[in-house]
């Protein structure tokens, strides 16, 4: 077991609670299977992202290798393929996805690369060693991306249920996410390639998988898909926590899991902790009684433990006792302002989907910075990797936004594939 602490909130106080989530064990099949496909697809998942991620995780040879392969694919005059929509004049988003999972062409089923505000890239293809057709959909890339990601207000799954044959009747889900997923719904039914595929490896497993924003949509599209596919199962690699509310989150268990990374900002992403971080940054501000200046640099000078222990009350008025300041009256008048205009968004709720496993950082190291080269520099030379233990947790233990030097850096792409494959190693080393 592990122990942990989930903030508590109670009105305007706020407590920790002590926590005990459970490990994952290689003792228990269910728990190497989650993780064992984490570690598989997460690459998967990545590689949706296509030439620019790849050329990143190759700096010295992504180029030469993407543009040799274009070179000898025009001399040779070989035709596209018909499989692959989107595609740009070179070829490299196929030829990186090729090069990323060491597939064949023959392997890629459809690949539609298109991008607009609420069209999503998506892949399917056929992992032929873990007998799966695999769904992949792109997450975050683009200002159209973005777009989707922040059309957060919550629709009614009532319609699309009646559609697709599950009870969506009181429940709700990301607006931005369900168009994407009707979008990619659509086309699916329309070109068939997938039921073909299905149809054509009886054995076969189906995976529908995303990251980040990809993530989302994958488990709005495997709700809309499990009823045609009973044995489909979804994995969610950093998907944003405001994806359904609580009633489908608890539903999706059934078929849905969800890979969160450390202290992720995305996971962690929700109207509600939103507006909780504002006010929590605002009320701060409010209850400085020093100089700001003072506050930063506090952060330039060493500082011991018993130095970090009265910082609060060095620093900041006590949260009953905070001085009347004009600051202080515009900020609670703009509260009262904000409590008139609470919205739908206020007044529904939407978490993460399915079960969750949290990959936790348990070593410290120089693997909360960016990028390699800085990596190199902070460490002379040498790079020490990160290492993570995976456990269950339930969407509560991850509803506040925490405010660390890994919290967007756990977002990178790269990162969490390292992490669910640390994971997998200290699950075995531990036993």
């Amino acid at each position: 077991d592990f122990l942990s602490y989930r903030l508590v909130r109670d009105g305007d106080a706020s407590d920790f609670e002590p926590r005990i989530n459970c490990v994952l064990s290689p003792t228990n099949k269910f728990d190497c299977l989650m993780l064992g496909e984490g570690d598989r697809y997460s690459q998967v998942a990545l590689a949706a992202y296509n030439w620019m991620l790849y050329v990143y995780t190759h700096m010295l040879t992504g180029c030469c290798g993407l543009a040799a392969g274009t070179i000898y694919g025009k001399a040779t005059c070989r035709s596209k393929n018909p499989s692959v929509i989107g595609d740009n004049w070179c070829g490299w988003k196929e030829g990186a996805l090729l090069k990323t999972l060491g597939i064949q062409d023959c392997d890629i089923i459809h690949a539609n690369f298109v991008n607009g505000v609420s069209i999503t890239p998506y892949i399917i293809l056929i992992d032929r060693a873990w007998k799966t057709v695999v769904v992949t959909i792109r997450g975050t890339l683009s200002f159209e991306d973005m777009i989707t990601d922040v059309t957060i207000s919550p629709v009614s799954l009532e319609d699309i249920g009646r559609r697709c044959g599950f009870d969506g009747n009181n429940d709700y889900c990301h607006s931005g996410m369900l168009k994407s997923a009707e979008c990619i719904y659509d086309d699916i039914l329309s070109h068939k390639k997938l039921h073909v595929a299905m149809e054509e490896n009886p054995t076969y497993g189906l995976r529908v998988i995303g990251h980040s924003l990809g993530a989302g949509v994958a488990a709005v599209l495997g709700l809309m898909l499990r009823q045609q596919f009973p044995n489909l199962h979804c994995l969610c690699f950093s998907p944003p926590g405001c994806v359904f509310t609580s009633g489908m989150a608890a539903e999706s268990k059934k078929f849905c899991c969800s890979f969160v990374l450390h202290d992720d900002l995305v996971p962690r992403l929700s109207y509600d902790s939103l507006v909780r971080l504002r006010n929590e940054l605002v009320e701060l501000i409010a209850r400085i009684k020093v100089p700001k200046h003072c506050v930063f640099s506090t952060n330039l000078r060493p500082s011991t433990e018993q130095t970090i222990i009265g910082m609060p009350e060095r620093l900041l008025h006590p949260r009953t006792n905070i001085p009347r300041s004009d600051f202080l009256r515009d900020y609670e008048r703009f509260l009262e302002l904000q409590a008139k205009r609470k919205d739908k968004r206020a007044s529904i709720s939407l978490t993460l989907p399915g079960r969750i496993i949290h990959c936790v950082r348990t070593s410290t190291s120089y693997g909360n910075t960016p990028f390699n080269c800085c990596k190199k520099i902070a460490c002379c030379g040498s790079v020490k990797s990160a290492r993570f233990k995976a456990r269950w947790v339930e969407p509560n233990d991850l509803s506040n936004i925490i405010v660390s030097p890994s919290m967007l850096v756990s977002e990178a792409r790269a990162e969490v594939l390292s992490a669910l494959r640390s994971s997998v190693s200290h699950m075995y080393r531990t036993y």
